[in-house]
């Protein structure tokens, strides 16, 4: 919470993608944006992106849909289609 109110669930749901994605890959948060493909982060191959919907999966309490996990092309996508309940 910032200024006494409460963040934006989608806001909430964007941090958390953020911080999953930089701690499966042992990057800064920082380091990481809605633009981010798997291109940009070294070791992000199809075993590691299986590995990150897990843990998506588990920090969000939800079963994330192939579909979502495989059409997401960026960070931004990925959030975009949770944000939606397309998992």
């Amino acid at each position: 919470m910032r200024g006494g109110k409460a963040e934006p669930p989608r806001t909430v749901l964007a941090r958390t993608v953020i911080g999953v994605v930089a701690e499966t890959f042992d990057l800064p948060a920082a380091a990481i944006g809605r633009h981010t493909t798997a291109d940009d982060v070294d070791g992000w191959d199809s075993l590691a992106h299986t590995i990150l919907m897990l843990r998506l999966e588990r920090a969000l309490g939800i079963r994330i849909d192939e579909r979502v996990a495989t059409m997401a092309r960026n960070v931004g996508q990925l959030i975009d289609m949770l944000a939606e309940g397309a998992a």
